[in-house]
């Protein structure tokens, strides 16, 4: 007796494998991973980068106009300060840390040599040497003095050297300059 019933076809086993897409979710997890690490790592990265140059920028700011609200200053004053000032680089370590302060004298050329200066983890900035910071000559004026800061730091983050392939930078150099005026007299001593 003749089968009354067609024979069903099976799948071919490509088929039915083409057809199964229980784990391409998984698989999608797995390509698209190591990119969201990427870019969770490049902006950890980068907002600690910002973080410190703004850092950078308040501690000459701030150490240049508090050296220049005053006409006289000792030593371990004006020292206290820039130590002082270098607490607002935490919670970043302040090994890497240096600044040199140095009152400039402004020759009637518009030359800047220095007066006196002080520093912290860096060498003191000598007397009659030029000055740290090139002074424009649009603020140079003749008798009066300048306050100049110069503060670098070294920045090594977690994922700098992870990310070196891609920047070409393992630690970040930081430069921050700043110029102020005295703020009672044209000049500024240091006892």
């Amino acid at each position: 007796m003749p089968d009354s019933h067609p024979k069903t076809k099976r799948p071919s086993m490509f088929r039915r494998f083409r057809k199964d897409r229980s784990g391409v979710s998984a698989i999608e997890f797995v390509l698209i991973f190591p990119i969201l690490v990427a870019l969770l790592a490049g902006t950890v990265d980068f907002g600690q980068a910002l973080m410190v140059s703004r850092k950078m920028n308040q501690i000459v700011s701030t150490l240049g106009d508090m050296i220049a609200q005053k006409s006289s200053w000792t030593t371990s004053e004006a020292t206290a300060i820039i130590t002082g000032s270098t607490t607002i680089i935490l919670p970043f370590s302040t090994t890497n840390l240096k600044i040199k302060l140095a009152v400039v004298d402004v020759a009637s050329d518009l030359s800047a040599k220095v007066n006196w200066g002080l520093s912290y983890q860096d060498t003191v900035p000598a007397a009659n040497s030029a000055s740290p910071v090139t002074v424009p000559t649009t603020i140079a004026q003749s008798g009066v003095q300048l306050v100049t800061v110069v503060a670098t730091y070294q920045l090594t983050t977690p994922f700098s050297s992870l990310l070196e392939p891609v920047t070409g930078v393992s630690t970040y150099n930081y430069s921050k300059t700043y110029i102020m005026r005295p703020r009672v007299k044209d000049t500024i001593t240091l006892d």
